[in-house]
């Protein structure tokens, strides 16, 4: 290069605002290519503490701050129809979900009475409902076969890891868990879910070793003389009755109306009641009664006592805090996922286009999860069924999830005696026809429609649920959809035009995004195979405008990509990137890269201008 234009390339190295697309990046102005110091750092870091320690703050992890000084008295009524409305079918659902996980039907009263209390005081959305459900239920069942009600421990640490992730604002993990992923999990959990009350739908008595779905059809099978005729016809009328009130809850004009909707929305209560009478009637003999009875509950609240990190089961096997641990295995971590994703989905569900608070709802659920440890084994979630009849109530605030606890409360005091006679074939009609209905079969075939390839993680994380483990399941989706992300972040959409500008025999390079690690060795091997197919180029440009990210393994290569077209006595022109990834660019190799970077709104003007500022030999013949 000649002296002038060496000259002119120093002159023109100040005028950044054609080296870049951002041309008010003060750090390009007064030459600053570093990344933000300590100092930065330290600062923002008082800020933020700062901010955690303001009243606001504490306003927001205590919602109830907000909203109790300005409880107006008509909320009154509408908050106790909300919350005595969802007791009537909390109280059978909690029941089913407590002998669903195992444990005793008074766990999931228990669980219920304390989830709804906390959730009143750190909850942000009215509709939700925080409750025992059928997923929290069977991740735990396994776990109970071996501790029983040392799995309080896996609630309490299930309950700090959901806190953490919530103080440490890590919401956005939930974001990591597809749809395709979570509709293979619902499904597979609806299937397990309702082969586990097969068994009880048909009186059979013999429990299998575990709860899966494989091993709860074989235990069918190979027990089909323990069927009870009688609870067969009760459990098979209890699902076409709760099914057709489901189904004609949006019957009729005017009352009529608000009659089959309201029957719909107690139909659980009704069935159990009706359950209840018709095994209190029928039974003559306590010994020998007409159906398979739910049987004794103990009256009165519960007792309090710290999740214990040892334990010793009924069958006198000793459990160390380690080997507490080694039983419940990844469910430490998923528990916290899926409670996470299920009351998310729920709040937005119902939010009615409002921001949700996801971090906030996380240790709303940790803080309910943390105090039902200290009387149940059974952690809670956000309820779909019980929050969609919150919200159809016209609930107003969370003060009726504390009305929903004083009912409970009272059944635990008064209704004892009747809960004995509700029969297990009533509670498992209720629990298979709610699983029925949650499948969403539509959404399953929108994943038909839409995107063929998210077939892919829908059934492996199905299949490996249902013949597998439900908590490796979901894991396993979310394993194959992170590998279906990295594989098209290592594989970006590229395309080359070969164009003649000002004399130059151009071969215009675009990308369609970001570049990553996994995608560098991508783009080069690219532009070199494309090369190597042509003979008569003198400028290749790559156009960054779609790059938004580049890491140091990216730059490395851009380093590469220009050494190798060098030695072909080609050379590299860097078009409309932006100014954070020109200072990723130039923190490598500042000399190299600054004599590169053009940011001209026309490619004709860019080339122009670095043909001017790097004559070709040809030029310099000429």
């Amino acid at each position: 290069m000649s002296k002038d234009a060496v000259n002119s390339v120093q002159a023109e190295m100040p005028r950044v605002s054609r080296l870049v697309q951002n041309q008010n990046d003060e750090r390009f102005i007064n030459h600053d290519y570093r990344e933000s110091p300590p100092r930065e750092v330290m600062l923002w870091l008082r800020r933020r503490t700062r901010i955690l320690w303001s009243y606001s703050m504490v306003e927001k992890c205590l919602p109830i701050l907000s909203w109790l000084p300005r409880y107006q008295y008509s909320y009154t009524m509408y908050d106790l129809i909300a919350g005595v409305t969802v007791a009537l079918t909390a109280i059978p659902q909690s029941i089913a979900y407590g002998i669903l996980s195992n444990l005793g039907p008074e766990y999931g009263l228990y669980s219920n009475i304390l989830g709804c209390l906390a959730y009143a005081v750190f909850g942000s959305v009215k509709d939700v409902t925080i409750a025992p459900t059928s997923l929290t239920a069977i991740m735990v069942q396994n776990v109970v076969k071996e501790l029983e009600y040392g799995t309080a421990l896996l609630t309490f640490l299930a309950a700090v890891v959901t806190i953490s992730f919530g103080a440490l604002n890590l919401g956005v993990l939930v974001r990591f868990i597809s749809i395709p992923v979570v509709m293979g999990f619902t499904s597979a959990a609806c299937l397990t879910i309702g082969s586990a009350q097969i068994r009880s739908l048909l009186g059979i008595k013999t429990q299998g070793k575990r709860s899966d779905f494989v091993t709860s059809w074989t235990n069918v099978f190979t027990h089909l003389d323990e069927v009870r005729m009688a609870d067969c016809i009760l459990g098979s009328c209890s699902i076409i009755v709760l099914c057709s009130l489901r189904l004609t809850k949006d019957l009729g004009e005017g009352r009529w109306r608000t009659f089959f909707k309201y029957l719909g929305l107690l139909r659980n209560a009704l069935i159990l009641v009706v359950g209840a009478a018709l095994a209190y009637f029928l039974t003559t003999d306590m010994n020998s009664p007409m159906f398979n009875l739910t049987g004794h509950v103990p009256a009165g609240l519960p007792a309090f006592q710290v999740p214990p990190v040892s334990y010793t089961n009924e069958n006198g096997t000793m459990y160390s805090f380690v080997d507490m641990i080694g039983v419940m295995r990844t469910s430490i971590i998923t528990i916290p996922l899926v409670t996470t994703l299920e009351i998310v989905s729920v709040g937005k569900a119902f939010s009615k286009g409002k921001i949700i608070d996801a971090t906030q709802e996380m240790i709303a659920l940790g803080v309910s999860n943390l105090l039902v440890s200290f009387c149940s084994p059974l952690p809670v979630a956000g309820s779909f069924t019980r929050s969609a009849l919150n919200n159809s109530s016209g609930v107003r605030t969370t003060m009726s999830c504390a009305v929903t606890a004083v009912m409970l409360i009272l059944s635990l005091a008064l209704l004892t005696n009747a809960i004995y006679y509700i029969p297990k074939t009533t509670l498992a009609s209720v629990v298979i026809s709610a699983m029925l209905f949650m499948v969403d079969y539509e959404e399953i075939g929108n994943i038909w429609r839409t995107k063929k390839l998210d077939l892919i993680p829908f059934l492996a994380t199905t299949l490996a649920c249902l013949f597998y483990e439900l908590d490796y399941g979901i894991l396993v989706g979310i394993g194959i959809n992170c590998c279906l992300l990295l594989y098209l972040m290592s594989t970006p959409g590229l395309s080359g035009e070969e164009i003649q500008l000002v004399g130059l025999r151009i071969l215009l390079v675009k990308i369609d995004q970001s570049l990553a690690f996994s995608s560098a060795e991508c783009l080069r091997d690219w532009i070199m195979k494309r090369i190597g197919q042509r003979d008569d180029i003198d400028l290749v440009v790559i156009d960054g405008h779609n790059v938004h990210f580049a890491d140091t393994t990216v730059a490395k290569n851009f380093v590469n990509i220009e050494e190798d077209l060098r030695t072909q006595h080609i050379q590299l022109l860097l078009w409309r990137f932006q100014s954070n990834v020109a200072l990723t660019l130039l923190r490598m190799r500042k000399e190299l890269f600054i004599p590169m970077l053009r940011a001209d709104l026309q490619l004709q003007d860019a080339v122009a201008r670095w043909k001017h500022l790097h004559p070709l030999p040809s030029d310099s013949i000429n």
